[in-house]
């Protein structure tokens, strides 16, 4: 994309901020953004910063921005697919409405809502801490227009896929469920109905009387296949893989070597699939979380990188406080290649779009590295406690693919 191509995107916010705000608290922000260059965290519906107050304490200031529906996203998506297939053209004339479905990408004035721990405004008004997201967000927009688009609701890796792949349904990159608060056990990727029908419960025979048993006598071995087991019970393989899953567990327990099982029934049907007894069941957990062969396939990798916690993050979000995101991405600052390029924050991942780098924060408390070098996030080597450490994986990952194409 060339330079200032949504130049109008930041001058329309930046209009739609002065307009709104009185000159003195105006001069106030844009003198805050002379003296420091505060941290910008872009998340779906707001945009936030911390300051420091005079009395050294610290002001979160927060600019909340509409996030539009699903229905006007598919509406937006299907306009712009259906005018260009590629994402070379993304700019300037997407802030005129005709181009996006008649619905505005732009927040107005009653879009926008402000909210500071300064007190230094009333509630819902705008203090200088608010004006100058604004103004950092706009400035942010001038070039890029990644957090326009996370900001009302919709990742901008989203919309870059469906452009170039040029579909106008939603392309699999691996599932996305609702948000659950951090660390719950998430859902599935989507409800899965198991068709085994239900046994009703019978009343307990009676035992049989004991019979003399003869433990003398050698006994042959079982000749020839079993038969299958009548229905609903599982395939005689399945039964032989739980078996063989069992004995694998308990092998691995008396070892001292046992990994933990995953939090939920995918991350272990991970785990269980890429042990050899349950290699043979790959289409069948494909088919029950509903993945596609390439995002199936990342679910491998991130359970090689990571174990069964490695899985849980690739196939679920969570909830995670803004606080241990803005701890994380003043921790990998340092290490960025273009330190004033937006870093955009949801849920859990931390997202450095200018170095193709993003972190996901894991059940297990570590940050899991991922790159997109095709367009669709895979899971790398290195998930770490510490976010730098993680960050500088993704980057070595990265510098090993380039030398490899």
């Amino acid at each position: 994309m060339s330079p200032r191509t949504t130049d109008v995107w930041a001058r329309a916010l930046t209009d739609t901020l002065t307009t709104s705000a009185d000159t003195p608290t105006l001069n106030t922000a844009r003198r805050l953004l002379a003296a420091a260059r505060p941290q910008l965290n872009v998340n779906k519906g707001f945009a936030t910063a911390k300051f420091t107050l005079p009395d050294g304490r610290p002001a979160r200031a927060r600019l909340l921005v509409e996030e539009l529906t699903a229905a006007q996203w598919e509406r937006i998506e299907t306009a712009i697919t259906t005018r260009t297939p590629t994402t070379s053209t993304i700019g300037d004339d997407l802030a005129d409405p005709h181009h996006t479905a008649g619905i505005p990408l732009l927040p107005s004035a009653r879009d926008l809502s402000h909210h500071c721990t300064c007190t230094q405004a009333p509630a819902g008004d705008p203090c200088a801490h608010t004006l100058a997201v604004g103004l950092l967000l706009a400035e942010r927009l001038r070039t890029a227009p990644a957090p326009l688009f996370t900001l009302r609701g919709r990742p901008y890796q989203h919309i870059k896929k469906r452009l170039r792949d040029g579909e106008l349904t939603t392309v699999a990159a691996g599932p996305a469920p609702a948000s659950v608060p951090f660390p719950a056990a998430p859902p599935l990727a989507r409800p899965v109905t198991d068709p085994t029908p239900v046994i009703p419960a019978q009343q307990p025979a009676s035992m049989p009387e004991p019979a003399d048993l003869d433990l003398t006598t050698a006994r042959p071995v079982l000749a020839g296949p079993l038969p299958e087991p009548p229905a609903p019970l599982p395939a005689l393989s399945a039964q032989q893989a739980l078996v063989a899953d069992a004995a694998h567990r308990a092998r691995a327990l008396l070892t001292g070597t046992e990994q933990p099982t995953g939090p939920d029934t995918g991350s272990d049907l991970a785990r269980f699939t890429a042990l050899e007894h349950g290699a043979p069941f790959r289409q069948a957990a494909m088919d029950h979380l509903a993945l596609d062969v390439v995002a199936m396939g990342h679910l491998t990798l991130a359970h090689a990188h990571g174990g069964t916690a490695g899985a849980a993050t690739y196939l679920h979000r969570y909830t995670l406080d803004h606080d241990v995101l803005a701890r994380a991405q003043a921790d990998i600052q340092p290490l960025r290649p273009a330190p004033n390029a937006t870093v955009e924050c949801e849920d859990n991942h931390l997202t450095d779009p200018a170095a193709g780098i993003q972190l996901r924060y894991g059940p297990d408390g570590r940050w899991h590295p991922y790159l997109a070098p095709y367009g669709t996030w895979q899971p790398v080597p290195g998930p770490a406690a510490d976010p730098a450490d993680a960050y500088r994986s993704a980057r070595t990952a990265a510098r090993a693919h380039r030398r490899t194409r």
